[in-house]
Formats: C-alpha cells, sequence, structure tokens
C-alpha cells in the first residue's frame, strides 16, 4: 500500500500548489494560452493548446484534493483486494484524463479527456465482477459513447473553420445543428433526462470510485464544457427554453424517485442528479459563475458524503438497504458527524458550505423573466432535496440497528483523516471560495417575506420528510404500482435498456442472417468468380495490346 500513500501525498501536494498559483492568478488576473504546435495538413492547424485561468486551476486544485483524499481512504478501503495495484492506476488514469479535459483549449484536446473518462469509466464499473455490474457498465459506457458521437460530429463540423478551438469562435461561424450536437455530448455526460438512467447503474463501481464520479470528475465534466462555451451555445431563446425545461424535469423527477428510494447508494447517486440539473438550470439562466461556484462546493461536500456511505456500507457488510442504518451514531461517531454536516450541507443548510451557492441561486431565480409554473416547479424541486435528505437523516438516527444482532460498526482511522479534510471545506468551503470566485460584491435586495420564504422551505421541507419516515413505518409505501414505477426511474430504465436491446436484437439478426447465412457465401464466391473474369480479361487485354504493339513495329520496320 506503499504506492497508495505516495501516490496520495503527491495529488495533495499539487493540489496545494494549484492553490497557491489559482492565489496570483485572481489578484494579477492572469490568462495564459500555451500552444504547441504539431502539424498542419489541408489547411488545419493540429496544435496542443492548455488554456489556464482562476476557473482552470480551481477546478483543477478540487480534482487533485478529493483524488488525493479518495487514494487515502482507499488504502483500507481495497485493503484485501487481489487487484489493488490495478485499481490505483486505473484510478490515476481516470484523474488524468478529467485534468487533460480540463486544460484542453480546443475540442479535438477535449474529445481526448471526454473519451478517456467514459472509456475507464467503464473499467471501474465493471470492477466487481457480477452480470450486474457488466450489464451497469454496458449502459453506461453506450449513453456515454453516444455522447461522444455528437462531440465528434461537432469536431467535424468545425474542421471545415480550419481550427478546433471555441474561444477563436462568434456567432456568425456557428449554427443550431452544431449547438444540438455539443447539448447532446453534454447531457450524456451530466445524466440529464432523457439519458439520467446510467447515473444510479454506475453505483456498481467501488464506493471510492463512485466519490470521484460524483463529485469533481465524470458526471460535472459536461456542465463544466457548457460552462466554457456558454456564449455560444446559449444565444437561441427558444433552445435555451427547451434546455430549462430538460433541467427541471432531471430535478423534479430524481428528487422525486430518492424520496421514495430505499437503496442508500442510489438515493445519493440521485441526490448528484438533482444538483446537476440545478447547476444546468443556473448555468441557462446566464448565472455561469454561480453554476461553477455550486459545481466547486458541491464536489466537497458531496466527496465527504460518499466517504461516509462508503464506511458506513463497508462496516455493515454492503448491506445498502436505508431501512438497515438506525442507531449508527453510537457505533460510529465521528463518521456520522461528517455524513449529517454533508446531508445538511447538501440540503442548503444556513452558514455550511451548500448554502453560499444555493441561497444566490434561489435568490437569483426569482429576478429572472420565469413564469409561475416554471418558478414554482423549480422550488418544489428544490425542496424535493430537503425532503429525501432529512428522511436519511431520520432512518439513520431515530430508527432502530435492524442488522444483525451480533454485528460490531467501528470508526477507520484512516477512512475518517481523510474525510477530516472534505470536512472543513463542507463547513468553510463555501466563504472561502465565495471570496475567490466573486471578484465584486453580489447585492442581492429582498423584503423580509420573501427571505424568510427561502428559508422556510427549508424547515417545512423537513417536516415533510419526516412525514414519509413515519408513513414508511405503516407499510403505505407497498402500493405496488408507484413503488415499481419509482423504482424504474419512470420507467426510463426501460427506455434505455429496452431501445439498445432491439437494435442489438436487430444487429444480432443481420449478423446471423447476412455474415453467417447464404449472403456471406454467394457474395464472398460471387466476387471471387468476378475477380478471377476480371484478372482473365486482363490478361487477354494485356496481350492483345503487345500484339498490337509488335504488329505496328513490324509495320514500321518493312515500309
Amino acid at each position: 500500500m506503499l504506492i497508495y500513500l505516495n501516490l496520495g501525498i503527491l495529488m495533495f501536494i499539487s493540489s496545494m500548489f494549484l492553490m497557491i498559483l489559482l492565489m496570483k492568478f485572481l489578484v494579477l488576473k492572469l490568462k495564459v494560452f500555451i500552444e504547441i504546435e504539431l502539424m498542419k495538413m489541408s489547411g488545419l492547424n493540429f496544435s496542443v493548446m492548455l488554456y489556464f485561468d482562476y476557473k482552470t486551476l480551481m477546478f483543477m486544485m478540487v480534482v487533485l484534493l478529493i483524488s488525493s483524499m479518495i487514494i487515502f481512504y482507499s488504502i483500507e478501503y481495497i485493503f484485501f483486494d487481489l487487484y489493488s495495484i490495478r485499481f490505483i492506476y486505473i484510478l490515476m488514469l481516470f484523474v488524468f484524463s478529467m485534468l487533460f479535459m480540463i486544460v484542453g483549449q480546443n475540442l479535438l484536446m477535449i474529445l481526448l479527456g471526454w473519451d478517456g473518462l467514459g472509456l475507464i469509466s467503464y473499467c471501474l464499473v465493471v470492477y466487481y465482477n457480477s452480470w450486474g455490474s457488466y450489464f451497469s457498465g454496458m449502459l453506461t459506457i453506450l449513453t456515454n459513447r453516444l455522447g461522444d458521437i455528437g462531440l465528434l460530429l461537432t469536431i467535424s463540423m468545425m474542421s471545415m473553420m480550419g481550427d478546433w478551438s471555441y474561444l477563436l469562435m462568434n456567432f456568425n461561424m456557428i449554427n443550431l445543428c452544431m449547438v444540438m450536437f455539443i447539448m447532446l455530448g453534454a447531457f450524456t455526460k451530466s445524466a440529464q433526462v432523457p439519458f439520467s438512467s446510467w447515473l444510479p447503474m454506475a453505483m456498481a463501481a467501488p464506493t471510492p470510485i463512485s466519490s470521484l464520479v460524483h463529485s469533481s470528475t465524470l458526471v460535472t465534466a459536461g456542465v463544466y464544457l457548457l460552462i466554457r462555451i456558454k456564449a455560444l451555445v446559449f444565444f437561441n431563446y427558444k433552445f435555451k427554453l427547451f434546455m430549462l425545461f430538460l433541467g427541471l424535469m432531471t430535478m423534479f423527477f430524481s428528487g422525486m424517485i430518492a424520496s421514495f428510494e430505499n437503496d442508500f447508494k442510489k438515493v445519493i447517486a440521485l441526490s448528484t442528479l438533482s444538483q446537476l440539473g440545478i447547476m444546468m438550470i443556473t448555468l441557462i439562466l446566464g448565472l455561469s459563475t454561480l453554476s461553477f461556484f455550486h459545481l466547486i462546493i458541491h464536489a466537497m461536500f458531496k466527496s465527504l458524503l460518499f466517504m461516509c456511505a462508503g464506511l458506513i456500507l463497508h462496516s455493515m457488510n454492503n448491506n445498502q438497504d436505508v431501512r438497515s442504518l438506525g442507531g449508527m451514531s453510537k457505533m460510529l461517531l465521528l463518521t456520522m458527524i461528517f455524513f449529517h454536516c454533508s446531508n445538511l450541507a447538501l440540503c442548503g443548510y444556513p452558514f455550511l458550505s451548500g448554502f453560499y451557492s444555493k441561497d444566490l441561486i434561489l435568490e437569483f431565480s426569482i429576478f429572472n423573466n420565469l413564469n409561475f409554473l416554471v418558478l414554482l416547479l423549480f422550488y418544489i424541486s428544490i425542496s424535493f432535496t430537503v425532503i429525501y435528505t432529512f428522511r436519511l437523516i431520520y432512518y439513520s438516527i431515530f430508527n432502530l440497528f435492524n442488522f444483525n444482532s451480533c454485528w460490531f460498526c467501528y470508526d477507520s482511522k484512516i477512512m475518517n483523516f481523510s474525510m477530516i479534510f472534505m470536512f472543513l471545506y463542507s463547513v468553510v468551503g463555501g466563504s472561502l471560495f465565495s471570496w475567490m470566485v466573486f471578484d465584486s460584491l453580489l447585492l442581492v435586495v429582498l423584503d423580509n417575506s420573501l427571505k424568510m420564504f427561502l428559508n422556510y422551505i427549508i424547515f417545512l421541507s423537513s417536516f415533510i420528510g419526516m412525514f414519509l419516515y413515519i408513513l414508511s413505518k405503516f407499510n403505505l409505501f407497498k402500493i405496488l404500482s408507484i413503488f415499481i414505477f419509482m423504482k424504474n426511474m419512470w420507467f426510463m430504465n426501460n427506455f434505455s435498456s429496452g431501445l439498445s436491446q432491439n437494435f442489438l436484437k436487430l444487429g444480432d439478426e443481420m449478423y446471423l442472417n447476412l455474415d453467417k447465412g447464404w449472403f456471406e457465401k454467394s457474395v464472398k464466391d460471387m466476387l471471387f468468380i468476378i475477380y478471377i473474369n476480371f484478372m482473365k480479361m486482363e490478361k487477354f487485354i494485356f496481350m492483345l495490346m503487345i500484339n498490337i504493339f509488335f504488329f505496328f513495329f513490324f509495320m514500321l520496320i518493312i515500309l
């Protein structure tokens, strides 16, 4: 496990170095371009172009910090695994792919990191050898490849302009098809409706990987790409309305499903889906800096939330039923403190890190030109976040310990050490990063009733979460139709798997009937016969031309 320790220390030192560099960039307001020209061919300039500003450095710092803590966390989590060396190699490739995608300035470089994230995520999802992991991994990679196709088509369209740099483009160069392809890539990578089913399925990966994927790497790549090219994407008003509708649907349906879900890890995965919807809506409303701020803050407390969940599941022999979590505070005191703190930060509880981003988002949403129905749906979706979070808190505090009576759970010093840094950022990270991200004062003027209304939403939703916890005691969740509807994510799993299943069956039938059937035999023999006849004809024509040549040659000699 020495390699885990060395890599963790190296990444932690790198994150601290990037934090110092970030301060310099913020004070001097620097932006650095590094371009290494490789070759020129047919009017296209193939170059490695890197772009550094405060957003790039801040995101890289957060990714490296979370990765270092997860590597420390994995020392004990993967201690008895036979393939622990393979695990750390795949994990490092995953982190480097994300860093490559962050610093890339043209779409060709972004595609390299983008494809690396998709392919390596498949290796991580199928890390545990089981049929469920294979199915989850296949659904994950097929959905992500659909978005990769959109990015490839965008690159092919940009090749006609002679360069793949998105910063050098203007509104006259882009068209609606290019924007749609970019949005397809971003929405599949960030699991927006209707491509949301792969995100809970990706929970088949080990918990340290889930902590990294759901906090700062794979699912945030799509949002980060849209933040970078926001001016080129959201120029069409009708297109923005359509994207706003999809973001609202993502928030609403993920929050509703999480309120009825009993799988511990899936509740946290659906909370990630809900927060991605908030980031997307904030970005569509024109608040790109605020969306990036929420992305950074969310990465901090969500990584802590997954670390706590991993330790709880590790202590309970991988039992993921939320109804077995009662009385955990007596055995895992420090872990449950971290767990409840990250949950409250997720809710936007006052003066924790999530409050500084969520409260600003709620306040700015009032001043946008949104109709009442959209605003109502947005606030209901926000309240669902508090509902399923407090339902989880009530289960872990007030419920009885419904696991093996001879089982003993205990805190892990190594795992708790890695949680301490994330706990500090979950508490003070909001105020710390708000001073860095916002270079000017964001002044929002609200009267007392509107300001208190935002706080009333949190407290009222917490009581609704307690009400759902009480309802579960009376077995009112056993209405089979509602339970199946929520369990299958509004039947979106059937849509994703069924759609791909039909295409796979069609491909299998074509393979059996064409490649393995009479068509292969007949076409192969027919092509062989045509080739032989063509060679004979070519030989005949060649001999005829030689005879004609010698005929004219001798005729010239005689004459």
